[in-house]
């Protein structure tokens, strides 16, 4: 007597199920490991930013080539101008390997000013920006930009015009700083430059809130 081999099967729709739920539960991940993926990446690109331009500050004074930066005056809110800030961003970019400068005004060429938040504008956004302020583009399509420039802050997007263009995201906030002044407070006696302290709540400096601008340089 011959014994039949059975052979054991899912049906169709068994397989139309487990499809299903594989796609349910992938809809919900994918979405959070996408965002963690862009967050480190924006991490790393931060990190190697900031490492270049502390190397070219550096170079750049040992060159003697920095620009004293002495307030020429002081408003009401104890905030310093100086027309040296614009004048050192200048020689900094002679230490990249630039693909493009605006330094004539015509910065959006280098740098997405509408559509990307800079601390200007209005809350909850604060998007615009200082279109006469300098900016440049390095070999790596980083991009680099003055707030203002005769002000201190630095504010470098690791993925140049691409989005999101978000503080905090793939943007940051770099100070002419002193050693000395761990509080990221404007200095007279700026000799390095600096991330801006970390910013968890929402602010003008900050509008998505939770910008690690300090801690994802320690890690």
């Amino acid at each position: 007597m011959r014994v039949l081999n059975k052979k054991f099967a899912f049906t169709l729709s068994e397989v139309l199920i487990t499809l299903g739920i594989i796609g349910i539960i992938a809809a919900m991940t994918l979405p959070s490991l996408i965002a963690k993926y862009q967050e480190k990446h924006w991490q790393v690109a931060y990190k190697k930013a900031y490492s270049s331009i502390s190397q070219a500050f550096l170079r750049m004074q040992q060159d003697g080539e920095f620009i004293d930066i002495t307030p020429e005056s002081v408003d009401s809110n104890g905030l310093y101008y100086t027309s040296a800030i614009g004048e050192n961003f200048k020689i900094i970019s002679r230490y990249f390997n630039t693909v493009k400068t605006c330094f004539n005004k015509d910065k959006e060429d280098c740098w997405v000013c509408e559509e990307g938040q800079e601390g200007r504008g209005e809350a909850p956004e604060w998007k615009g920006c200082n279109k006469s302020a300098y900016a440049f583009v390095d070999y790596s399509g980083i991009a680099w930009a003055l707030y203002n420039n005769n002000e201190y802050p630095i504010i470098v997007d690791v993925n140049g015009k691409n989005r999101p263009n978000k503080l905090g995201k793939d943007r940051f906030v770099l100070l002419f700083t002193s050693n000395n002044d761990n509080t990221n407070k404007y200095s007279d006696n700026v000799n390095t430059i600096s991330p801006r302290i970390d910013m968890l709540s929402k602010d003008r400096w900050c509008p998505e809130g939770n910008c690690l601008y300090q801690t994802w340089i320690l890690k």
